[in-house]
Formats: structure tokens, sequence, C-alpha cells
């Protein structure tokens, strides 16, 4: 194996190195200097640190190269117990640049040097640093990713309630990853949310939601299938959401989806739609003037009436993002055999207009 010269290892060195407040730069640097290397992965690839708000912290931030981050997916990433921005970063990364998504990554474990219960921010102060990172690219609304992993996912919930909580929330997420962690009942949010007095059962109401679950996962009540598929009914399901996306793998651990490539670049499928739908100028509440389809829910045979758009071609995607017809418009009114589709979620686009449709 071929030796790195002492100028090429001070070379490596000095792009680790970040100019941070001094809170900030002391969690940077005792997580750069974790041996796994995910720290120079995310440099090389040319992600960079910036210190949140009150200097306690930072985040990592990469996008595609040439990409303006207002215009480009984004997934906001929190990760587990211990874990750090950079790990949750590289972890993604493959993904991240094979399907054009930007990440913000943010540390939010006090580290080796604290203690319980203050060893991570909690979730007021979290939404905060994620406000302002968001802010700064002048991010739109409704158009990102939140992905949770663990810890982070125990918290998702909570991400969520207070993203969309008048006066507070700024609506950034239009799809949601709960990666390996119900929703923590001794969390003051959860018990206020679930208190026989609240009447608002409808915050996650029009947000997508995906979830993981590991068969082997050490903590099944918690973190595994039964917890998840308890957190999927219990609180995104009882407060209005719909999970279109829930990866039970009987064979994987509790890491089995951030350590499967695959999985992945199905969750950035999953989200890039809502995505699309607004900043690429495709209209989800199509008009009179676009197309109509009926009936739907559908089991055999979809109807499209359209005005306008003879010549165009209709595509449609399943929940995944994966291409799974497409057929061009040959009159006003078209008939879509949809037999052949397994049972689930399903987008057509035609012209500037997207309308979704349930296969029964």
């Amino acid at each position: 194996m071929k030796k790195l010269s002492l100028l090429s290892i001070l070379f490596l060195s000095a792009k680790l190195l970040a100019q941070l407040p001094p809170a900030a730069q002391a969690l940077y640097n005792e997580f750069a200097s974790i041996p796994s290397q995910s720290a120079q992965v995310c440099i090389n690839a040319g992600a960079t640190a910036s210190a949140t708000a009150d200097g306690k912290t930072f985040y990592m931030k990469w996008f595609p190269s040439g990409a303006t981050p207002s215009l480009t997916p984004l997934m906001v990433g929190l990760h587990g117990s211990g874990g750090n921005a950079f790990l949750m970063m590289a972890k993604h990364l493959q993904s991240a640049q094979s399907q054009s998504v930007g990440m913000i990554c943010l540390q939010w474990y006090l580290g080796s040097s604290s203690s319980a219960p203050n060893d991570y921010f909690g979730d007021t102060t979290l939404y905060t640093y994620i406000d302002t990172a968001l802010k700064r690219i002048k991010y739109p609304k409704n158009k990102a990713l939140y992905h949770g992993f663990s810890r982070g996912s125990a918290r998702s919930y909570a991400i969520q309630f207070l993203d969309v909580y008048p006066g507070v929330g700024k609506n950034y997420f239009c799809t949601i990853m709960s990666n390996a962690g119900k929703p923590d009942s001794a969390y003051p949010f959860f018990q206020a949310v679930n208190s026989p007095t609240n009447t608002n059962h409808s915050f996650c109401k029009g947000k997508k939601w995906a979830m993981f679950c590991g068969g082997l996962d050490p903590n099944p009540g918690r973190d595994g299938c039964p917890g998840m598929n308890s957190a999927k009914t219990n609180w995104v399901q009882a407060n209005g959401g719909s999970v279109g996306l829930f990866i039970q793998d009987p064979n994987l651990a509790h890491t089995g989806f951030v350590d499967t490539p695959t999985y992945i670049d199905s969750l950035f499928k999953f989200y890039k739609p809502c995505f699309q739908s607004g900043v690429q100028g495709l209209n989800e509440n199509h008009s009179e003037h676009e197309f109509k389809i009926f009936p739907n829910p559908v089991q055999d045979h979809l109807n499209l009436s359209t005005k306008n758009l003879k010549g165009e071609t209709l595509t449609i995607y399943d929940c995944l993002g994966v291409l799974r017809k497409q057929i061009k418009i040959e009159g006003a009114e078209t008939t879509i055999d949809v037999s052949e589709f397994q049972k689930g979620i399903y987008f057509i686009e035609l012209g500037r207009s997207r309308a979704k449709f349930v296969r029964d």
C-alpha cells in the first residue's frame, strides 16, 4: 500500500480544521478525530461546517457541485445516541451524490465531557438550530426531508410537531423519516399531546412519513418493528398523518437502514416528488385545464380526462419514485390499465400537473 508523505498527512489534517466558536470547535474537534474517517470522507466531498447562532454546536452542510441550495432537494439529518454529524452525513453521501440531494446534519450530542440529562439538546433548541440553518440558505417551506436515526428518530415526532406549531414552526418538512425509534413517552411534549384535554390530533395531516425497523433490533419494543408499528398507528396515523414507505427488514438490526444504500435510495426517491411538486412548478391541485382522474381509489382501470394535452406523455411512478408506466395521450379521454400494479400509492405526472391515486 502506498505510504503517505508527511506533507500529505499535514494537508489532509488541515482540511479537517474549522474556524468555529470555542464550544462548537471543541465538539467539531472531538468528532473529527474519531478513527472512522467519516469526517475526512465528508470534507473530501466538499462538506463544510457552520456554527449554530449561539455557538454551542455545529452542523455539516453539503450540496451537489454547482447546486443552488434553495432549489435543491434537502435532507436534514439527526444522528443517534452517542453519534455525530460526520457519520450521519457519510452514511448518506453515496445516495445523496447519485440523486442530487443536499444534506444538513446537526451535531446534537454534546460529547464525552457531557453527562445525562444534559448530554443532548432539547427539542425546542434543536428546532431553533434547524430553523437557523435553513434560513441561512433561504430554503422554501414544505420542501425538506427530515431524517432522524435512533434517538434522532425518537425526536422526529417532536420536530414535526414543532415545525407546524402556530407561532413557532416554519413548515419546512414535507417528508419525515423515523428510522428505528418510536416516540418517547417520557418527553413532556408527548404527554401534552396525548393528554385527555388535548383535542388537536391533526398536526401530522398532509405530511408524508417513512419508517424503518429491523427484525434483529436489540430493543424491539422501542426501536424494532413492534415499536415502530406502534408509532405508525398510535402517533402518525392517530394525528392525521400517513406512512407511505415502511421498510421492515427481518434480517437487519438497529443500523440496518443507514448500512443499506438501496434503502437510502428508496427514501430519497420517496421524498423527491413532494419537493419537485412545487419547486419545478408542478401543480398537485390540478385544475380542469390540466386533467382529472377517476375512480380513486382504483382497482383495475383508471380513467383520465384532459384538455389540450394531446401528444403529451403521461408518466406513473410508485411511492419509491420508480417509473412504472408511460403513455402517450391521444385524446381527451384515456383509460389506463393499472391491474398489474401492487396495492399502494402512485403518482401521475402529465403536462405541468401531478396527481396521486391509490391502487386498492
